[in-house]
């Protein structure tokens, strides 16, 4: 049991600092006072004092809550060693220790609970052995935090903008006072760590908890929110959808993530009670690193009490490297990912659904601030929340087929079918082969004021000057074979499907082709040729495939030798037999040393081999 349960209420002797002040063990686990001053967080006079001043209270106060009182160490700091070394006392106890619950009544209650199978505290009061504000201040000398009577304190009325009101009367959670950088806010169930954490992180405050009986919270929130409890705060909207509970309002810098579309200023009074950066700066710092590598996607999984950050860069999953950075996101880990929901406007109450959202951010590149797009995926696993954020970055787009990387002779033939009026082409590969990108490209080919180009994309990664984007969302109904019936009455001269997966689709792509249309759209087939079989089993008529289709172009994306430290080299025989079977002087061959401008990897860059077949 810790030193703060034991059985003389002011009788808690250091008894393992000798005179010299110096700390040793004895025999057990090392007591409160010896884990502070191993730890450099106290001095052995301040244990001394701290322990002289509780004996002196009438009351049982716990050491800890001494040395908070006295200002040597923070709550924080309390509650981590509390955690770290499972120090806490148990509620029981504490109360047979403040004189509220009689040993005997304890053990009373201890059978009881056996029974009920509730939590000790609510059977102490079922039994009206003790009052619930008498278990209250016990609860909170256990988390060593403060309790007081909300009905006599004027709450400050305009703090109501920091939370949502439907929020708060969920979670029972009221903002009581504001001092500086600190947020008081009274919580009708204190041990709830991830909703302060939630708290801190979309109102950039240090939040410090104290709690009140459960009545009187309920009075508090309707001094605090009255009238309509649906009405949400300044700057938020709640969307509709069932499972969906309210946001926390957070100040206008962080919903808007201003610090990303400013010049970088002077942020030192963001700082965390630790001195560490805030965590919408490591959250800037992780994205502008991704764009600069480069990256299609960051992968943030949460493991055994860590994240681990890794960026997929040219198709490969590479680890971050050791910039630094890694820490900063593991010392921001209960904060990241609702920093992240914040930007993307999820429910950051929400842990036990996956959820999906975007969010757009400017980032400083080669000194030019940029907007660069991020859809975001976040689903729950054993270790907590994994997150996947795709970076959409329109400056990577193809400005033309040249621009795709294909061979002169394929990419000739593409712009010769893209100079029809009518008929439909398709890019077919496996997922993630680049289909979208040379779609895109090839529209920016055709491309002039003079023509009209719609596009049925899901979801929409890129946002084009000149195109008409129209998201799929099937949940709307909004599916591509609607968006295709529509496009036909709003006079386009070029249609883009993203992609054609069912009969219906399929069916109107072709009709839409056969009436004056140009339509590009993709399909998942291994090679060129596999896509009219493919076709047909989708119901196409074979006339439809014969008079309407120009052309299928297969490909995929291979990693390409980083020019920066290729050297000549020759490849195993055997090996070239195998693969290619050639012998090695045919060619030369390259590989890459691994360099600065490659992360070491010796590849940098991808480009696209590609069949085409035309019809």
């Amino acid at each position: 049991m810790p030193m703060e349960s034991g059985t003389a209420p002011h009788d808690e002797k250091l008894g393992t600092i000798p005179c010299d002040g110096a700390p040793r063990r004895l025999a057990g686990s090392l007591r409160l006072g010896d884990i502070l001053i191993a730890e450099g967080l106290a001095t052995a006079d301040q244990v001394q004092e701290a322990l002289r001043g509780q004996r002196l209270s009438k009351t049982y106060v716990p050491l800890g809550h001494v040395l908070v009182r006295q200002r040597i160490i923070t709550r924080r700091q309390l509650a981590s060693v509390l955690e770290r070394h499972q120090r806490s006392s148990k509620i029981g106890d504490l109360l047979v220790k403040t004189g509220a619950l009689t040993a005997e009544q304890l053990t009373t209650a201890l059978a009881e609970q056996r029974r009920w199978k509730q939590p000790i505290g609510e059977v102490v009061v079922r039994l009206r052995f003790v009052t619930e504000e008498q278990l209250r201040k016990a609860l909170c000398l256990q988390l060593h935090i403060n309790y007081f009577d909300l009905d006599t304190i004027a709450l400050d009325r305009s703090l109501r903008v920091l939370i949502n009101p439907r929020f708060a009367r969920k979670l029972r959670v009221v903002p009581v006072a504001r001092v500086g950088q600190k947020l008081v806010v009274a919580m009708d169930d204190p041990t709830r760590t991830l909703v302060v954490d939630d708290l801190e992180a979309s109102t950039g405050l240090d939040v410090e908890v104290i709690t009140s009986t459960t009545a009187a919270i309920r009075r508090a929130l309707d001094q605090m929110y009255p009238g309509d409890t649906s009405q949400v705060a300044r700057g938020h909207r709640l969307d509709a959808t069932p499972y969906e509970a309210p946001q926390i309002v957070a100040e206008p810098h962080v919903l808007a993530f201003e610090e990303m579309e400013r010049p970088a200023e002077d942020q030192t009074h963001y700082l965390d009670h630790r001195g560490l950066e805030p965590t919408s700066s490591v959250v800037r710092k992780l994205l502008s690193l991704a764009v600069d590598r480069g990256a299609s996607d960051i992968h943030l999984e949460a493991v055994d009490r860590r994240i681990q950050t890794r960026f997929r860069i040219d198709g490969v999953l590479q680890e971050l490297g050791g910039d630094g950075l890694d820490e900063l996101l593991n010392v921001n880990r209960g904060k990241l990912m609702s920093r992240l929901k914040i930007l993307s406007k999820l429910d950051i109450a929400e842990r036990r659904r996956p959820q999906d959202g975007s969010f757009r951010a400017r980032l400083k590149r080669n000194g030019e601030i940029t907007p660069v797009d991020f859809r975001i995926s976040i689903i729950p696993s054993y270790y907590g929340e994994n997150a996947v954020i795709r970076i959409l970055d329109s400056r990577s787009l193809p400005e033309s087929v040249e621009a795709l990387g294909l061979r002169e002779p394929i990419a000739a033939r593409m712009r010769q079918l893209l100079r029809s009026s009518t008929g439909i082409i398709l890019v077919t590969g496996p997922t993630g082969s680049g289909k979208s990108t040379t779609l895109f490209g090839a529209l920016k080919s055709v491309y002039q004021p003079g023509i009209k180009i719609l596009t049925a994309e899901n979801p929409i990664e890129y946002v084009c000057e000149g195109f008409r984007q129209h998201e799929v969302d099937e949940r709307l109904g909004n599916t591509f074979a609607k968006y295709l019936r529509s496009f036909l009455r709003h006079d386009p001269d070029v249609i883009m499907v993203g992609e054609i997966r069912d009969s219906e689709t399929a069916d109107l792509a072709f009709r839409a082709a056969q009436t004056g249309h140009l339509v590009l759209s993709t399909l998942h087939t291994n090679d060129a040729i596999s896509a009219v079989p493919r076709l047909s089993d989708l119901g196409v008529d074979a006339n439809l495939i014969t008079s309407s289709l120009l052309g299928v172009l297969a490909q995929r994306l291979v990693r390409e030798v980083c020019m920066d430290c290729r050297e000549r080299y020759t490849p195993p025989t055997e090996l070239l037999a195998e693969l290619l079977g050639l012998p090695a002087e045919d060619f030369p061959w390259y590989r890459g040393r691994g360099c600065a401008s490659c992360n070491h990897t010796g590849y940098r860059g991808r480009i696209p081999p590609a069949t085409p077949t035309s019809c």
